[in-house]
């Protein structure tokens, strides 16, 4: 089937606009939330956006230091999964914090990656673009006042950038989540990390002693913050819909912390798994309250690569600036302090995955790199897997 014309691009991807799934969620120092069964697949899905806002009045004093992701890392972690019949079991499409999940997407993304605004008195203003070094206002608790906050972040459930190159429009409906292989099974869990006042570490940073902390409604003085849950649908031509047997990609979050904090050369960060890889993305900084970072780095790892077996480099272990040059050279992105990128897919076709499903028994597939050794040193890894490959008339022309 090949895709030609205007009439086949439109009929392959047809937006609807998002549809809500769960509204007004309350957020509460160290709660959560939990979904199952409310995600409406009548429509295939192409991912998922949270929008969470809300106020917080910082009192007495401002906190002595902040973390650079600020308000994003009120939202410890978004969970994805469900039944799939193709995998024959379950499945977790996203496991991450939410301020990783924010940043990660402006490594590649051609456009702003989703939206973070503040409001400190004078109307929303939003946040300067993640670069080097992290913008200083994203976070602007170290003063005293009352701080109104929107995030907007889409969890995809196809590759970022995926059409970086202007010719690859089907690739979205390649990763849809439909009714056929999903069916009721969808869960969608979020956690809240607590939030103390006082000289306490916590995930906008540490207070001083008469340091407070109150959130309320976006807007308000009485409430709570709130997350809204909006599934992304869309609707394809008759005549291309059956052509469609959709991938699935997993981005799950692995933290490393103890082996960041000593000194070493060579040292294994993570063993991965053995499947065709698109994008890895390694996040490092400090903290003692992950998965909110207390500070971004690029000072601690300081080399760093993939090896297959012993001797074998799938991408070789150089200076991390060598590779962080991925986002400007390929995508026109800034490079994100404590950021950085190994990347498949650059052509923006995920097919050229790193092919992991045939690496053999008994070799490894490992993220080696060269570590300074930092006080508090905390990572994280996502592995961007393929754990199917789209199938179907429409990706096999």
């Amino acid at each position: 089937m090949a895709n030609s014309g205007r009439k086949n691009n439109a009929d392959i991807y047809r937006p609807v606009g998002p549809k809500a799934v769960a509204l007004a969620l309350p957020w509460s120092s160290g709660g959560g939330f939990q979904l199952s069964q409310v995600v409406d697949l009548s429509l295939p899905v192409r991912g998922f956006r949270f929008v969470f806002k809300g106020r917080c009045v910082v009192g007495v004093a401002g906190m002595a230091s902040t973390s650079p992701e600020g308000f994003l890392n009120l939202i410890s972690n978004i969970t994805i999964q469900g039944t799939n019949a193709r995998q024959k079991g379950n499945v977790t499409l996203w496991s991450t914090d939410f301020a990783t999940a924010y940043s990660i997407q402006h490594l590649t993304s051609p456009k702003r990656s989703g939206f973070y605004a503040i409001n400190s008195g004078s109307g929303l203003t939003q946040v300067t673009e993640p670069s080097t070094p992290y913008p200083a206002d994203n976070n602007p608790t170290n003063n005293t006042g009352t701080f109104d906050f929107i995030c907007t972040v889409d969890f995809p459930l196809h590759p970022f950038a995926d059409q970086y190159m202007g010719n690859h429009p089907h690739w979205i409906p390649a990763y849809l989540m439909r009714n056929e292989e999903w069916k009721d099974s969808v869960q969608i869990s979020g956690s809240f990390p607590t939030v103390a006042n006082g000289a306490v570490a916590g995930p906008l940073g540490t207070g001083q002693a008469g340091t407070t902390l109150t959130f309320t409604a976006f807007g308000s003085g009485a409430g709570n913050p709130t997350v809204d849950v909006y599934s992304l649908p869309i609707i394809m031509g008759l005549d291309l819909k059956d052509g469609v047997l959709p991938g699935i990609l997993s981005r799950v979050s692995t933290p490393i912390n103890t082996i960041l904090q000593s000194a070493g050369t060579g040292v294994t960060l993570v063993n991965m798994q053995k499947q065709p890889t698109t994008r890895v993305y390694i996040k490092s900084g400090a903290s003692t309250v992950p998965p909110a970072f207390a500070s971004l780095n690029d000072t601690n790892i300081t080399a760093i690569g993939i090896l297959l077996g012993a001797n074998r480099n799938v991408r070789n272990v150089l200076d991390i600036f060598a590779h962080k040059q991925i986002a400007a050279d390929t995508y026109e992105r800034n490079q994100i302090q404590g950021y950085m990128l190994l990347d498949f897919m650059e052509s923006g076709n995920p097919d050229s995955a790193y092919p992991g499903q045939d690496i053999g028994d008994g070799a490894t597939f490992q993220l080696t790199a060269n570590v300074a050794g930092l006080a508090n040193a905390q990572g994280i890894v996502i592995q961007e897997q393929t754990l199917h490959t789209p199938t179907g008339a429409l990706y096999t022309f």
